[in-house]
């Protein structure tokens, strides 16, 4: 069983990458998508940290 891909394979997947970005490379309106959807992603995972951090910190201070 093998675990890592060997120097060539990972290079082959790099060339292959910049082939279909020359291909079709990405539009203007891309990256507006790409920045709504990292904020759909993000932001409630960021709203569930902070508030965890508030919560500890209203148990260990103000109780």
């Amino acid at each position: 069983m093998r675990y890592r891909e060997s120097r060539q394979e990972r290079q082959k997947k790099i060339e292959r990458a910049k082939e279909l970005l020359k291909e079709t490379p990405p539009e203007k309106n891309d990256v507006l998508a790409m920045i709504i959807a990292a904020f759909i992603v993000f932001l409630p995972v960021l709203i569930i940290i902070l508030a965890f951090l508030i919560l500890i910190i209203g148990f260990l201070f103000l109780w």
